[in-house]
C-alpha cells in the first residue's frame, strides 16, 4: 500500500499489534473494529484523549488502562527501543512531521512496518478525501477494508450534501476561529490548517487565514474587533476547565458547556463583537476537529455560517448515525454548543 507520506509499505498479514504516536487513533479503530483496544500494543499521550471519551471506553474495555505508553506525539525524544519493546507488528503515525522519517526507517530496518495516515500526499486532498484516505489505509492495514470503506463513503456523502447545497452561493460569512479558547484571545488556525479548510468548504471565511500562512498563529484583539466577524467559533475541550476555557466534550453537560462559552466571550473585549451580541457565538470540540470524526465539525460550521440554508441539517443526527452504524463505543456528551439552546446538540 502507499501511505500519506508517499511511502510503499508491505505487510505480510493484517496487523494485530499496533503501536502509535497518537492516542486519538483509538477513535479511528473504534469506527472499524468491534474491539479496538485489543489492537493497541502501545500508544503515546493517552491524556490527549478526551477524558469523558476515555471513561466510556474504559467502561466497555477495561484493558485500555493497561496499554503501555511508548514514544511521543512528536518525534523529538522518541526511543525506537521503547517502541520495539511492546513487539508491535505495525507502527502508525497519525501526525506527520519530517523527523518521523528517520524513526520510520529505523523501525523498518528492525522489521516493523510503518504507515503514515497523514503526510505530504494528503496536501492535495480536501479534508473529506484526507479523512477517507486515512481510514481506508488503516482498514487495509488491519484487514478491515469493508468497514473502513463504508465509513469513508459515509464521510464523502456528508461533505457532498453540504457542497451541493452551497452551489451558487456567493456569500461567505466571516468567522473568527478562536482555537483552544480561554484566557487569551485569539490563537487561530492558519491557511494550512484543516479547520480553515473545513470552514471554507462549509461556506465561510476564516478572518485569520490571510494573516497566518502556516498551521496556526495569534491574532491581536485590535484586529479582531476591527474586523468584527459575522460568526465566532471557539474550540475547546474538558482539559481547559482548569484555565477557565471552553469546556466541551465527552460526558460534559450542555449547561456547563454553554456557561463556559458565555464566560469566554465575556472576556478580552469579545462581548463587543456583533457576532456575540447577536447570538452567533459557538463552541466545538477541538478533539473532534483533529480526529476521524471531523465531519461533525464541518457540519456545525456549515449550519452556523448559513443557518437558513442548512436549517434542516442537524449534526446531532449525524453523530447518532455514526454511533449506531460504526462506533464500537458510542460517544456521548456535549461536543458543540451555542449561546442559546438552538446551537447545542441534544
Amino acid at each position: 500500500m502507499t501511505d500519506a507520506a508517499g511511502r510503499e509499505v508491505r505487510l505480510q498479514a493484517p496487523a494485530q499489534r499496533i503501536a502509535t504516536n497518537e492516542s486519538l487513533l483509538l477513535l479511528s479503530l473504534a469506527l472499524i473494529d468491534a474491539d479496538p483496544v485489543r489492537r493497541l500494543a502501545g500508544w503515546a499521550a493517552p491524556r490527549r484523549l478526551d477524558q469523558g471519551m476515555y471513561a466510556a471506553f474504559r467502561r466497555e474495555f477495561p484493558a485500555v488502562d493497561d496499554i503501555p505508553v511508548v514514544g511521543a506525539v512528536v518525534p523529538a525524544g522518541v526511543s525506537v527501543e521503547t517502541i520495539l519493546s511492546v513487539e508491535p507488528d505495525l507502527f502508525v503515525v497519525s501526525i506527520w512531521q519530517h523527523d518521523w522519517e528517520d524513526i520510520a526507517d529505523r523501525l523498518s530496518a528492525a522489521g516493523i512496518p510503518v504507515i503514515f495516515l497523514d503526510g505530504p500526499a494528503n496536501a492535495g486532498r480536501g479534508p473529506d478525501e484526507a479523512t477517507a484516505f486515512s481510514m481506508e489505509l488503516l482498514g487495509k492495514a488491519l484487514g478491515r477494508e469493508e468497514q473502513a470503506g463504508e465509513f469513508a463513503d459515509f464521510v464523502r456523502a456528508r461533505y457532498r450534501r453540504v457542497e451541493q447545497r452551497l452551489e451558487g452561493t456567493t456569500r461567505r460569512p466571516s468567522v473568527l476561529i478562536d482555537a483552544h479558547a480561554g484566557s487569551v484571545c485569539c490563537n487561530t488556525p492558519g491557511a494550512d490548517n484543516r479547520i480553515t479548510q473545513y470552514l471554507e468548504l462549509a461556506g465561510g471565511h476564516n478572518i485569520g487565514a490571510g494573516l497566518v500562512p502556516g498551521y496556526d498563529g495569534q491574532l491581536s484583539p485590535e484586529y479582531v474587533l476591527t474586523t468584527d466577524p459575522d460568526v465566532y467559533v471557539g474550540t475547546g475541550g474538558p482539559h481547559l476547565a482548569a484555565q477557565g476555557g471552553l469546556v466541551v466534550g465527552g460526558a460534559i453537560d450542555a449547561g456547563a458547556a454553554r456557561a463556559s462559552l458565555s464566560a469566554v466571550v465575556g472576556r478580552n473585549h469579545l462581548s463587543a463583537l456583533s457576532a456575540v451580541r447577536g447570538g452567533r457565538a459557538f463552541a466545538v470540540s477541538h478533539q473532534l476537529s483533529i480526529s476521524a470524526l471531523s465531519v461533525l465539525v464541518f457540519e456545525c460550521l456549515a449550519k452556523w455560517t448559513h443557518p437558513d440554508l442548512f436549517a434542516d441539517l442537524d449534526p446531532a443526527d449525524t453523530l447518532a448515525e455514526i454511533n449506531e452504524r460504526f462506533m464500537a463505543v458510542p460517544i456521548e456528551g456535549t461536543f458543540w454548543v451555542g449561546l442559546d439552546e438552538a446551537g447545542t446538540a441534544p
